[in-house]
């Protein structure tokens, strides 16, 4: 199954003949069978047609709509899974501070032990570099013993300003990145970081979609109108592994450049077509990976741990597991590609 990503803008979505085709105007861009599309990611000026609704419906392929510069917009779904019990469960566990802190601290230390194996690899390919392992370490049991969701803030986010500091610290060039900064970003990796983000979200709320739950009752992250606070809690053990070790990848490897990078009509920073193209390639590519999955002992790709997380959860919420467990990815498994 492939996730087809529209960049061109102007293009348009046809569902013809048992395929999906994206022209613009007179050119088609790309083809493919449509049994092959699990979903379908549009940034900016692309048009879907009535027929290609349709389909998307009827046969439930997710569409995702983001702005040209990589922001989430919203979403086309056909209905929701019926598990109602499932929802009822989970929003009453969202409202019982047991269970929404015990698993809201293990997100975190899953968080930060994440970060450790990404830091401890970064120090081997970059010795120079300073490393904040023994701070992180030493947060992990104040995580452990926290009472309530603004003490676990404070030390995710003391966590990851230690992390962004070995970060930078393992890039290769001065690319202007100082410290993580949200929006707008400022510099041309805070701009890929939270786009690789965006893309991380997105793949992780369909999951949670497709398994049945809801994606804006998380236990970590607090909710507010339109934020759908379970893919925040859910894309956290993923963070470092995809996107960081991906940015690293391809800045260090010189396959994303500082000229890629354009302002828009907002003066935000965004990737020009080409290199746009080029990232959702690497990005792809790294969810289909296969790796070793622990708790089923079997080999799989990324994307399918994701969705193999996110029905973990929903175990979790029916009484059937009894806490979450993150995924985690220790420092052999993560592959050298930073270099």
């Amino acid at each position: 199954m492939a996730i087809l990503y529209v960049t061109q803008q102007g293009a348009n979505i046809r569902h013809i003949s048992g395929r999906i085709i994206v022209r613009r105007e007179d050119r088609i861009i790309e083809e493919i069978p449509d049994f092959k599309v699990e979903q379908i990611v549009i940034f900016g000026n692309v048009q879907l047609t009535p027929s290609t609704m349709t389909y998307c419906f009827e046969q439930g392929v997710d569409v995702a709509f983001l702005s040209s510069t990589g922001k989430y917009r919203g979403r086309l779904e056909n209905r929701l899974a019926k598990n109602a019990l499932l929802r009822q469960r989970q929003h009453e566990g969202v409202k019982d501070p047991n269970f929404y802190m015990k698993n809201a601290s293990v997100i975190v230390v899953g968080k930060i032990r994440s970060m450790i194996a990404m830091i401890q690899r970064q120090r081997r390919l970059r010795p120079d570099g300073s490393s904040p392992i023994s701070e992180l370490e030493s947060l992990l049991p104040k995580v452990t013993m926290a009472n309530n969701l603004d003490s676990l803030n404070g030390l995710e986010g003391i966590a990851s300003a230690a992390y962004f500091r070995a970060f930078r610290a393992a890039l290769k060039g001065d690319w202007g990145f100082e410290a993580r900064k949200y929006r707008p970003a400022t510099d041309p990796v805070n701009s890929l970081l939270s786009f690789g983000y965006t893309l991380l979200h997105n793949d992780v709320f369909a999951a949670i979609n497709m398994v049945g739950l809801d994606p804006y009752a998380g236990v970590f992250h607090r909710p507010h109108l339109g934020h759908a606070t379970l893919a925040s809690d859910l894309i956290e053990e993923h963070r470092s592994v995809v996107v960081d070790r991906l940015v690293l990848t391809a800045l260090n490897k010189r396959v994303i450049v500082e000229t890629d990078f354009v302002l828009n009509a907002d003066k935000q920073l965004r990737l020009a077509s080409e290199a746009l193209k080029r990232f959702l390639q690497l990005y792809a590519t790294q969810l289909n990976e296969t790796l070793f999955y622990p708790p089923q002992k079997i080999n799989t790709t990324y994307r399918k741990v994701i969705e193999l997380q996110v029905r973990h959860f929903a175990r979790v919420v029916l009484g059937e597991d009894a806490i979450y467990q993150p995924f985690f990815l220790n420092e052999t498994q993560i592959q050298d590609k930073e270099s």
